[in-house]
């Protein structure tokens, strides 16, 4: 860890000898902190800030060249080489560390820094501040190192956490050491264990592993599972604290929690399912626009939004069906093993789930084809109790286990299973649309207050990159706040009909 004594020598390089820039994560700004009093600066925001940025004569980074080349390398050195300095309480929790998030993306290949204005502009007290928000979006564009081969993994362990300073150490734990494996996802923690959908780079996987099994025995019934898909479907990574894991509304105190259903593995749920001659009480635990595009054979579908709605469906459903069997699956296995949990605490003799969900029975399908081709069996399609694809909250939003395309184009009507959200921020609906569609519309839903609303920024992305070569294909923005709730998001034909309507009247 370089100490402070250590940063004073890295200004001493600089041009600006008494300042360094850092920033927290949980920010949208820049601070500038004094290296020699390591007292923060009072904060600005990034809205004032941006007003004034036009008034930059030189770029940040070529009056602090020497300064970012060292960050570069400190940061790109290992966690050991992080370099640290003091932040402001309000600014940066002490469970949330602090790092160089990003000056060392800003160099290019060939050593040099060349990114020009408007990233900020220089104060009458002599201070450089910078708007973040324009950083951040010309950062994620800029040359970056080669990409990694990236697998995706979920995993989950009801196990309780009771104390809340537990819940900070692993939050602050897993964004200081996770980071530094380069793993990127979405991690959450309660009272009741751990959530997680992570990708990690392939040549670090066993060492994550080992961190779990080595550093953290608490999670000591952790299963990962593997995406069927190899690839990097997270941007950053987030560890969040959260009053449950999944939230059905229920009081912990109510069931046993613990009292889990009989796991099947794929390949028993599989042949389970395939030898039964009656259809069984088979319940999707997933949300409506999870199981339109994909979905077992005889599978009962509850029309729902949220995993509240599921659960209450779930109970109607196996309402006075106590002795018999009850088959349950989603997309990993953790909302079944909260489900089931409940009905054998109510009583239910027989629940299973499937282990590791639709992902896990996916990847068991492709298995077996691997399987069959290495062992000369022909190409045949191995068969599948699992039709279409199966959603996946990352940026795929679903990956196909099977040939078959169960669903519709939400604007034309055309057989479809690719989601997509309207490109109009604004809007965000959540929406089924063909290849001709996304073309025809410009990637929104067809609306033509979406489809002004794009063109006038890229109206805006133009002269953004005719005027700012050095910001070209920083992605324009007009600030509009969202504005359906999530219920209607997830609902695009519900709002694409309203809007027909009030066009009638």
């Amino acid at each position: 860890m370089l100490t402070a004594t250590h940063s004073r020598a890295l200004i001493a390089s600089s041009p600006l000898p008494t300042r360094h820039l850092f920033t927290s994560p949980r920010a949208g700004f820049f601070t500038v902190v004094s290296s020699i009093s390591n007292q923060p600066i009072p904060r600005q925001p990034a809205s004032a800030l941006f007003s004034r940025a036009t008034s930059i004569k030189n770029s940040l980074l070529h009056s602090t060249p020497s300064l970012f080349r060292t960050l570069h390398s400190a940061s790109t050195a290992g966690p050991e080489s992080t370099l640290s300095t003091k932040l402001s309480s309000k600014r940066l929790p002490a469970h949330s560390p602090p790092s160089p998030s990003f000056p060392h993306s800003l160099v290019l290949p060939d050593g040099s820094i060349q990114v020009q204005s408007p990233l900020g502009f220089e104060g009458t007290d002599g201070l450089v501040k910078v708007n973040a928000r324009l950083l951040r979006d010309y950062i994620q564009r800029a040359p970056h190192p080669p990409s990694k081969d990236y697998i995706t993994l979920s995993y989950y362990q009801f196990r309780p956490i009771p104390q809340k300073e537990d819940l900070l150490k692993i939050q602050y734990f897993f964004l200081t050491d996770l980071r530094a494996m380069d793993v990127v996802g979405r991690i959450y923690v309660s009272a009741e264990g751990i959530n997680a959908q992570i990708s990690c780079p392939k040549d670090r996987v066993e060492d994550f592993k080992d961190y779990y099994a080595t550093q953290w025995p608490i999670f000591d019934k952790i299963r990962f599972n593997p995406a069927m898909s190899e690839g990097k479907a997270f941007k950053k990574l987030h560890v969040r604290i959260k009053g449950q894991l999944v939230a059905d509304g229920i009081d912990n105190s109510s069931f046993d929690i613990y009292n889990e259903p009989t796991y099947l593995t794929p390949e028993e749920w599989h042949n389970e399912l395939s030898s039964q001659t009656t259809p069984p009480i088979l319940i999707d635990m997933r949300n409506h626009y999870e199981s339109s595009i994909g979905h077992f054979e005889h599978a009962i579908r509850p029309d729902v939004t949220t995993f509240k709605e599921n659960v209450d469906a779930m109970l109607d459903i196996c309402k006075g069906k106590e002795d018999q069997e009850i088959y349950m699956y989603c997309t990993g296995g953790i909302r079944c093993t909260r489900s089931g949990a409940l009905l054998k605490s109510s009583g239910f003799k027989s629940v299973k789930m499937l282990r590791g969900g639709v992902t896990a029975y996916g990847r068991y399908i492709q298995d077996q084809r691997e399987q069959q081709i290495a062992e000369g069996r022909g190409e045949e399609e191995v068969k599948s109790i699992y039709k279409g694809k199966n959603f996946t909250f990352d940026k795929r939003l679903g990956e196909p286990i099977t040939d078959e395309v169960l669903a519709t184009c939400h604007i034309c009507g055309t057989a479809c299973d690719t989601y997509s959200n309207c490109s109009n921020m604004a809007c965000n609906l959540l929406m089924i649309s063909c290849p001709a569609c996304q073309q025809k519309h410009q990637g929104t839903c067809g609306s033509g207050s979406c489809v002004e609303m794009v063109q006038e920024l890229n109206e805006k992305q133009k002269k953004i990159d005719k005027n700012h070569p050095g910001l070209r294909g920083m992605k324009a923005r007009l600030g509009v706040q969202p504005f359906h709730e999530h219920r209607l998001r997830v609902r695009p034909l519900k709002v694409m009909e309203t809007r027909r309507n009030k066009a009638r009247l």
